[in-house]
């Protein structure tokens, strides 16, 4: 467009200046007139041309306005077009934020119903779990029903729901054991099974079932018959008690017979209040009963104890005898002997049988022996002596280290069998481990009360023995030196009669 403006300019430039070149053009002779002329004729027809040329130029130009006004009225047009679209388009867009906003709290809405079903889920698995840890420690601490294997089936439904966040089968497999437990405890049953029996032995057994509150075996093979007792000392499940009265064992025997009384009534031990122990059972027990749950340990344990009784009863009598008076008959020895009269002072140490007076004696008659022979024969004489009163403290010690001993061999044999009673029922059932329990601990307890009494005999002894050995050096020595003076002085004596004899000669 700018191009062929620069081009119209430029031809009416040349027009311009064609006129200018005709006004200043002096008066030639002929020749140069027509030449002259000539040149008039070619810018009259440059002219022309160029007239022509800026009538089509003009021509084009408005051809192109034309078009290019066509043009703009389709951009406006279209222009107009795409501001309708465009406001439409707003508009739509404002009805689609609208509907995202009412979208967007609906989510909200779902997503707090969504948390509130979770939490309520939450709370129903929860409680599902609870009901599963009270029914099942229930089914524990019950002997086993009729029931007991569709519930063990129904426990196990149950526990892989929870694993399987499976809300709707958890709740009917707890609604269905809870109406189980619920049956079972209205109702009453006659059946056979397996049972672990008082003793710790598994046998098969005719059992009766009367709600919760009763359960008792029969074993017509061995006349067995027993109820189920809660655990003593507050602990969990329950014990078969066998120790009944006979017509407490009828009774049970014709029920669970099935037996009819001629009056049409049996009467049966039914604990209501499921709280009845066997603690009542266990206080009466004797002496001998709880010894015999020991075990085959007790019998060497008894015999321990009957010898370090008998040793230590034979120890006491000794060396009490050994030691009596012991302090006043070394004085009258001693007393005799300071005022010269030795024969009497022997013959009082030999009348006297103690290890004192043993020894005293030995020292008064070797009182005329050189001082060297007269230790050697007291040294002697002690010697001898201190073993007698030594004897069976060694035999005192040992047995009363061997009683823990035992009695922890017991305990091995004890946690041997509660693991016996454990590989066949497993470890869901304690009170029947009570029996190697109470093996273990009666053992431990017993060779505990043999060996504490017997250190401290021993120690007590023992202790009696060092006096009273002691006492006799102490006294021995006296007497020694005594002697001894009473040589160097007869001695002496001898020396001087001899002086003066042969003084005299």
């Amino acid at each position: 467009m700018a191009r062929r403006r620069g081009n119209h300019r430029s031809n009416t430039f040349l027009l311009v200046f064609a006129g200018c070149l005709l006004t200043t053009t002096p008066v030639w002779p002929h020749k140069a007139w027509g030449e002259a002329s000539d040149f008039q004729h070619r810018l009259e027809a440059a002219i022309e041309q160029t007239k022509q040329e800026l009538q089509q130029e003009s021509e084009r130009i408005d051809r192109e306005n034309t078009a290019r006004q066509t043009e703009l009225t389709k951009a406006t047009s279209a222009a107009y077009g795409l501001s309708g679209e465009l406001v439409e388009r707003r508009l739509i867009i404002a009805r689609k934020q609208q509907e995202l906003a009412h979208l967007r709290q609906q989510r909200e809405a779902l997503w707090t119903e969504q948390r509130q079903w979770e939490r309520e889920e939450a709370e129903i698995a929860s409680i599902c779990r609870d009901v599963h840890r009270e029914l099942s420690e229930l089914a524990r601490m019950l002997p086993a029903s009729e029931l007991r294997d569709e519930q063990d089936h129904q426990f196990a439904q149950l526990e892989k729901a929870l694993d399987q966040a499976d809300i709707r089968k958890a709740v009917s497999s707890t609604v269905a054991l809870t109406a189980s437990f619920l049956h079972e405890a209205r109702t009453k049953a006659i059946y056979e099974a397996e049972i672990v029996d008082a003793h710790g032995k598994r046998q098969r057994a005719k059992l009766l079932r009367v709600g919760q509150s009763l359960f008792a075996y029969h074993i017509p093979s061995t006349g067995q018959t027993a109820v189920a007792l809660s655990a003593p000392y507050e602990e969990s499940g329950f014990r078969w008690q066998e120790a009944l009265s006979a017509d407490m064992q009828r009774s049970l025997v014709a029920v669970i017979e099935q037996n009819q009384s001629p009056d049409g009534l049996i009467w049966v031990p039914i604990d209501v209040t499921g709280r009845m122990t066997m603690t009542a059972t266990l206080s009466n027990r004797t002496l001998v009963d709880r010894l015999r749950s020991g075990g085959v340990v007790m019998i060497p344990l008894a015999l321990v104890a009957v010898c370090l009784a008998l040793l230590i009863a034979d120890r006491f009598l000794v060396l009490m005898r050994q030691g009596r008076h012991s302090l006043r008959f070394c004085d009258r020895v001693l007393r005799l002997c300071s005022q010269g009269q030795f024969e009497q002072a022997q013959q009082l140490a030999q009348d006297s049988q103690s290890v004192l007076s043993r020894t005293l004696a030995v020292c008064l008659t070797h009182r005329n022996s050189p001082p060297a022979l007269l230790d050697d024969a007291i040294q002697e004489t002690l010697l001898q002596e201190f073993p007698k009163l030594e004897r069976f403290l060694p035999s005192i010690r040992m047995l009363s280290s061997v009683a823990p001993m035992l009695g922890l061999l017991g305990t091995v044999t004890g946690i041997i069998a509660t693991f016996d009673v454990i590989t066949v029922v497993g470890t869901g059932q304690p009170r029947l481990m009570a029996g190697g329990i109470a093996e273990a601990l009666i053992t431990t307890a017993t060779g505990l009360a043999i060996a504490i009494p017997g250190l401290l005999a021993h120690s007590v002894l023992a202790g009696k023995v060092d006096s009273i050995i002691a006492d006799t050096e102490r006294f021995a020595a006296t007497l020694s030196n005594l002697v001894k003076r009473e040589q160097h002085t007869t001695a002496n004596n001898r020396n001087r009669q001899s002086d003066v004899r042969e003084t005299l000669d």
